[in-house]
């Protein structure tokens, strides 16, 4: 149902105050592709093509959407949209993750996820197509030149398919008999370059392969070879490494640790759940297969005991909280074997690091530079971290360069944490502080890292993979804020004040985030887009969580850019076409005079709390223009070129600061707060009737009606008389059709509404 309500006839003048007439649309801002015009007939405003979020009457079937709408996504015939994964999740979403095929080949980065209510209702989707490609698809070069240049390029000794023992290893992991490391080629399309742009011009047809070496000082990665030139045009790295740092560490005393019995000693392999838990002592060098073991089980206080030690117990403390706090059964969520070599000194990898990939799907940590158990690269915090690499590998597989690698790292510094919280009962926002700190959540410039978006310490060059772990501390510090809150002032000159909303229920937005919404080429932009609709889906449109979450990214500076149009209250509006937009109250009107006149768009005014409609506002025969609530509106505006501001607006960058203007006086009448009535309806969605309950602050009498998609008024209860209290009211809605309905209590001077469901 359309949430809004549009007057397209006659000249309107005020006083006209809009409360919450119905639900909102779009509160996550503007960035990215504009919508084709049939697509923005089903979008809210404030959709792009990156993150849509659709109208409540809309028809929009997961399974068929690319086929439904294919020209309105701007897909050709020679793109295709392959369901890859469909996952409920524990809220009983059903998400259906989408790859872009463009003549029967992938295209990188091409990703959608469309995300289906528990009600059926496809509330919203996001992701990246890359369209306008005009490719063939044929090779000119084989697979087999293709491999021959690949590794020609990566120039390893060994790989990992010529060690029979980690053949061996995979194949148990995988429980495939037929696995291995031996690069398999596939026809893709890639860009040439990864600058978060996606551009398709950028696009070749490539062979692309996997490739681990072992015992190497080449890391793994995935490797692009132009299929018609025979040239490697751009690699990624598979290996996700923790940076280097030192310091002293610390005991986390008697824990209790699973092993298994071999008959004659107890080694290092938790077989008492689902996932096996192995844990290897590379004894100082590389990736090797050997088991730490023990006669009696009680294991001694010996320096290599006291890291094997470390090593069980903090793999399974982050099985534990993965599957304790988000139900998750290993790093793959299909119980998939987690493997840590321990106690490493791996060729490329070196004694003072930690890494996922380096070793296939497990992790490797170093050794330390002395002989200490507490100078080992095992703290529990770097142990999440590691297997949370392996997490977003499987989820949403954010690329390991720029910024959605510095996302990728960010993501394994939370949860790193929250292992940490876990089995520790409590965390220190300090990334590896055991055995020396390398990164802070609660003040990374301390570490030379940035706490703003593109601010003082964010990385620019090509090192590091664009600065994966330096500019990683943006969302870290986000995190720290959201949990926490804070107030300050960020790089950029903008004030903030964050309230906490404590780590516990932070994490369950980033684990949603990361796997329910973010895809292979997500950015900054992406992560806070999905933060805030994970936040929207756990704790409603109002919820304190949602406004803290987009409060905390305004903090580190991640902000919607304007859309190309928009003006702020009180400025002289031109045709139709802009959109009017603050976080709580919007005016029309008022010191100066706002005319929409007609027009080929529609002027928007949207708000937080009230949309008001001042003298000097008009709007002229035959012009369009819509006002609406966004219930829980977080979007901050950061000002782009071609933004119209008014004298009293400029300068400033946020909506946040835009009150009512001390020139423009709403009289009392006007000026009032919402009511503390409230309703709810039950059963809801209903299939023959339903029962309003309206608690009410006093006496009185009180308009209820029901609107269809069309606003037309499809039920009526006019004067009903209220009691102090509860009063209770049946509806029979079963003469109604199915679908979406806008139930609207009217107070006299206010009004309440909600979302009802007619059901089949």
């Amino acid at each position: 149902m359309k949430s809004f309500i549009k007057y397209i006839t006659g000249n309107i003048r005020p006083p006209l105050l809009l409360l919450p007439l119905l639900i909102a649309a779009s509160a996550f801002g503007q960035v990215g592709t504009l919508l084709s015009a049939k697509l923005q007939k089903m979008a809210k405003a404030g959709s792009t093509r990156e993150w849509i979020t659709f109208f409540e009457d809309s028809s929009i079937k997961p399974r068929s959407i690319f086929k439904d709408f294919k020209t309105a996504f701007e897909l050709s015939d020679n793109d295709d949209m392959i369901i890859q994964k469909v996952k409920k999740d524990e809220i009983n979403f059903s998400h259906y993750k989408y790859q872009q095929y463009y003549k029967n080949h992938p295209v990188e980065y091409g990703e959608y996820i469309v995300h289906q209510q528990p009600d059926g209702f496809v509330a919203s989707a996001n992701g990246r197509l890359i369209t306008g490609l005009k490719l063939g698809s044929s090779p000119s070069v084989t697979e087999k030149s293709a491999l021959n240049a690949a590794l020609q390029f990566m120039n390893a000794g060994k790989y990992l398919w010529q060690n029979a023992e980690m053949e061996k290893e995979l194949k148990r992991q995988q429980k495939d008999q037929n696995a291995t490391y031996y690069p398999k080629g596939e026809l893709v399309y890639a860009p040439v370059k990864y600058d978060g742009k996606f551009n398709p011009a950028d696009y070749r047809l490539a062979w692309q392969f996997n490739i681990y070496p072992d015992q190497s000082e080449v890391m793994a990665k995935k490797v692009f070879v132009n299929a018609l030139t025979g040239q490697v045009m751009r690699t990624v790295d598979i290996s996700m490494a923790c940076s280097a740092g030192t310091g002293t560490s610390a005991f986390n005393g008697s824990v209790s640790v699973n092993t298994e019995y071999t008959g004659s000693v107890y080694r290092s392999h938790n077989n008492c759940q689902s996932t096996d838990i192995y844990v290897y002592n590379c004894n100082g060098g590389s990736a090797s297969n050997t088991y730490y073991t023990d006669l009696d089980n009680a294991w001694g206080a010996t320096a290599l005991t006291q890291s094997a030690v470390q090593a069980m117990w903090g793999a399974q403390q982050t099985y534990n909280y993965y599957l304790g706090q988000h139900a998750r059964t290993s790093w793959n969520n299909a119980a998939g074997d987690m493997i840590a070599y321990n106690n490493s000194n791996q060729p490329g990898l070196g004694l003072n690091n930690a890494c996922w990939g380096c070793t296939g799907n497990s992790t490797i940590f170093g050794a330390g530079s002395t002989s200490a158990a507490t100078d080992d690269w095992n703290t529990n915090d770097i142990m999440g971290h590691e297997f949370t690499h392996g997490v977003t590998q499987s989820e949403a597989g954010l690329d390991y360069a720029n910024e959605s690698g510095a996302l990728n790292e960010s993501f394994s510094d939370i949860f790193g944490e929250m292992v940490e919280s876990w089995s520790e009962g409590i965390n220190d926002y300090l990334v590896g502080a055991d055995r020396g700190a390398i990164r802070s959540f609660i003040n990374p410039n301390a570490y030379g890292d940035p706490d703003t978006y593109k601010g003082t310490n964010w990385y620019t060059g090509t090192a590091d993979n664009g600065g994966v772990h330096t500019n990683s501390s943006v969302q870290n510090h986000w995190f720290y804020l959201l949990s926490e809150g804070g107030t300050g002032t960020n790089d950029k000159g903008e004030s903030y004040n964050v309230i906490g909303i404590t780590r516990f229920k932070a994490r369950l937005i980033a684990y949603r985030a990361l796997t329910e919404y973010l895809t292979s080429g997500s950015q900054y932009i992406d992560a806070r887009y999905a933060s805030l609709r994970a936040a929207w889906d756990l704790y409603g449109q109002c919820s304190q969580e949602i406004i803290s979450v987009g409060d905390a990214w305004h903090a580190v500076g991640v902000e919607s850019q304007s859309p190309a149009y928009i003006q702020y209250a009180y400025g002289n509006y031109p045709a139709s076409g802009t959109w009017v937009q603050a976080i709580s109250t919007t005016y029309g009107g008022g010191s100066s005079t706002t005319t929409i006149t007609p027009g080929g768009t529609t002027t928007y005014f949207t708000a937080r709390d009230k949309v008001i409609l001042l003298p000097g506002f008009t709007a002229q025969n035959g012009s369009s223009f819509v006002a609406y609530l966004e219930p829980c509106s977080v979007t901050r505006w950061a000002m782009s070129e071609g933004v119209i501001m008014s004298d009293a607006e400029k300068g400033l960058r946020s909506p946040v600061a835009l009150k009512a203007d001390t020139s423009v006086a709403p009289n009392a009448a006007i000026a009032n707060t919402l009511p503390d009535q409230s309703i709810n309806i039950a059963p809801n969605p209903f299939a023959q009737s339903f029962t309003l309950t309206i608690n009410a602050k006093g006496e009185g009498k009180a308009d209820v009606t029901v609107y269809n998609s069309f606003g037309a008024k499809v039920l009526q209860r006019p004067g009903v008389n209220l009691i102090k209290g509860t009063n209770r009211l049946t509806l029979d809605g079963s003469r109604l059709a199915s679908g979406v309905y806008m139930l609207e209590v009217n107070f006299g001077n206010s009004k309440l509404v909600k979302k009802v469901i007619k059901s089949n």
